[in-house]
């Protein structure tokens, strides 16, 4: 999944119709009508508004009085092929006076939205993955060693347990995966790992 950095937008003329594509990043599809109020506000008098988004796991789209399925639907399309997550798009049209069709509305706002996002500021999700190791205080040099940049948590409640992160890179995961093992081997065997 790919998240925008920032708000986007870009213009095209097709047919003499003006199509200005804009995408913002959102943290709350709760933010999508003020975002909607503005572009409006910025571009007024447009013939159409039509809007996509994506957010966690909800999507939807709407035409604005375009016919059904012509607009909004190929704004999502292009956003899921391209990966985005929590963000909101934006097509303003001015008519230019020439009809398209169907198929030409399809194309226009299916373009429209993957012309902004050619040179669009595009952040990667980093997903993570957490363990919780239990050992002996006696671990506590060895484990810190190893371990000191994916430590998130320490208690000292008893055992020691401490939180790590490692970020869904499996070499990355099954490298420490090996130095567990190792710590097993010339340490204490007490030591409890996520891992079998």
């Amino acid at each position: 999944m790919y998240y925008l950095e920032k708000q986007i937008e870009h213009k095209i003329i097709i047919d003499k119709s003006e199509f200005i594509a804009i995408i913002t990043p959102i943290d709350s599809i709760l933010d999508m009508p003020e975002i909607l109020k503005i572009i409006k506000k910025t571009y007024p008098k447009a013939t159409h508004y039509c809007t996509a988004y994506v957010f966690e796991n909800s999507q939807g789209s709407n035409d604005d009085g375009e016919p059904s399925g012509t607009a909004g639907v190929p704004m999502l399309e292009v956003l899921n092929k391209h990966n985005l997550q929590n963000c909101f798009a934006v097509v303003v049209r001015y008519f230019g006076g020439i009809k398209l069709g169907a198929g030409g509305l399809i194309r226009a706002y299916a373009k429209s939205i993957s012309q902004v996002l050619i040179d669009a500021p595009i952040l990667k999700k980093i997903t993570t993955t957490n363990f919780e190791v239990t050992f002996k205080y006696d671990q506590i040099g060895l484990i810190d060693h190893l371990f000191k940049d994916f430590i998130t948590h320490k208690d000292f409640l008893g055992d020691v347990i401490y939180e790590l992160s490692f970020t869904d890179d499996l070499s990355l995961i099954e490298e420490h995966r090996h130095l567990f093992k190792l710590v097993k081997e010339k340490g204490t065997k007490d030591i409890l790992v996520p891992w079998k």
